[in-house]
């Protein structure tokens, strides 16, 4: 989730795809054939209340009104079925309504499906987590470590696929702005990921391995592990191994000519107003000639398939065909907090903590809520997961930068909802 600069499938048991309501203008419509789920017509059936559902649109309304999200869409499902879908319009002369189709950048929302990716070959012994990297990508070894007075020193020990995970790996990389000279401006303009991870791993990273959370490129350098290690492009390894068993068919890291064209416009708060969004300030290229498969921040997706992605998460790391994608204790493994007394995490101060890949969230527990894990996207985008609860959500806008309220405000009004 970059708060700083950048910061659903069923299985068979579930209930036939019917119309869900999606709430533009009151209209329903039959989204539940491409995310795969059955609606149902009262949600007190999976414990919500349908009166107080109609509070979570009133702050997706709001969060309009106040300036922190544009057109924004959100999904709720529990128990394999969807319990709340719907998408509020902004207004806004640049904006459109979010349909079935809407395309997003979903930025950092990439780090989980990358880090699933790491924990699939985890599940089949290409690595343990604290292996050295170095194994699969030699280049690690000659790290340099900053030392203070533009000295370097080092690596005390190797980097370990556990630090790429939870981001004690010392990696930064989101220094400037795209347009700037800073290395996160160099990556926009990089032509393969192969070749910036060769740059990144000439900066001096900011400290030793496991010294303290630094929320950067970790997750770009572990999807280059993946290819290493499996021997296929991140891009080719996610189709085959993620989104082809999930269904996912519009999740990738490029922009078909339809996809450019159902993407979501973004849009720029700045002194008080929301703007358009220029094309320069989508940052990345989203061209299919341009292998740049960053697996922090590159992929594009929809909320069908996204929802797909957390129901897998849900059912304990199974597809709905029944193949087992992640093993369920390698998945409690991924929402268990990995960092122990490791300081840098600011979300420490509610008791929250970061496991491998996903935030791991307690502030919720009040709720009947246990385990939580999720994560955002720079544009305003996030989701979590309640394992005990057997639920999702999910919430989608295009807004810079990130506003972390209408993850607050969303999930609060959600589990409200509940009886």
């Amino acid at each position: 989730m970059r708060v700083n600069r950048r910061m659903v499938f069923c299985q068979g048991h579930c209930l036939i795809a019917v119309v869900l309501l999606f709430g533009l203008s009151g209209a329903a419509t039959e989204l539940g054939k491409s995310v795969g789920l059955g609606a149902v017509d009262d949600p007190a059936a999976l414990g919500f209340d349908s009166a107080k559902l109609d509070a979570v649109f009133a702050v997706q309304k709001k969060l309009i009104a106040d300036k922190l999200a544009a057109a924004n869409a959100a999904i709720i499902a529990r128990d394999g079925r969807v319990v709340y879908h719907r998408a509020a319009k902004s207004g806004l002369a640049h904006d459109r309504p979010i349909t079935d189709d809407t395309v997003f950048p979903i930025w950092s929302m990439s780090k989980p499906i990358t880090s699933v990716a790491a924990m699939i070959l985890f599940d089949r012994g290409a690595f343990k987590l604290d292996d050295s990297v170095a194994n699969a990508l030699p280049e690690l070894a000659k790290v340099r470590v900053k030392a203070g007075d533009g000295k370097t020193k080092p690596l005390a020990r190797p980097i370990t696929y556990r630090d790429l995970l939870r981001h004690t790996a010392g990696f930064a990389g989101y220094d400037g702005f795209y347009h700037q000279d800073g290395f996160w401006g160099k990556t926009t303009r990089a032509k393969s990921l192969e070749w910036i991870i060769g740059e990144l791993v000439k900066v001096p990273i900011e400290h030793q391995p496991s010294a303290r959370y630094t929320y950067g490129m970790s997750t770009a350098v572990l999807g280059r592990a993946v290819e290493a290690l499996s021997g296929k492009s991140l891009d080719q390894f996610l189709r085959k191994e993620i989104f082809r068993p999930l269904g996912m068919k519009n999740t990738r890291f490029y922009l078909t000519k339809r996809n450019r064209k159902l993407f979501q416009p973004l849009s720029v708060f700045v002194d008080g107003k929301i703007r358009a969004g220029k094309p320069e300030e989508d940052e990345l290229p989203y061209a299919k000639d341009v292998p740049l498969y960053l697996g922090g921040e590159g992929l594009t997706s929809t909320m069908a398939d996204y929802a797909r992605f957390c129901q897998m998460l849900v059912d304990g790391g199974k597809a709905p065909n029944g193949k087992q994608i992640l093993k369920p204790a390698t998945l409690k493994l991924m929402w268990t907090d990995q960092l122990g007394d490791i300081p840098g995490y600011d979300d420490r101060k509610k008791g929250n903590s970061f496991g491998l890949g996903f935030y791991v969230l307690n502030d919720f527990n009040q709720y009947g809520a246990e385990g939580v894990f999720g994560w955002g996207g720079y544009h305003t985008t996030h989701f979590w997961i309640d394992p005990k609860n057997e639920m999702y959500g999910i919430f989608l806008s295009r807004r810079y930068p990130f506003q972390a309220e209408t993850l607050t405000r969303f999930r609060k009004a959600v589990y409200e909802a509940m009886e």
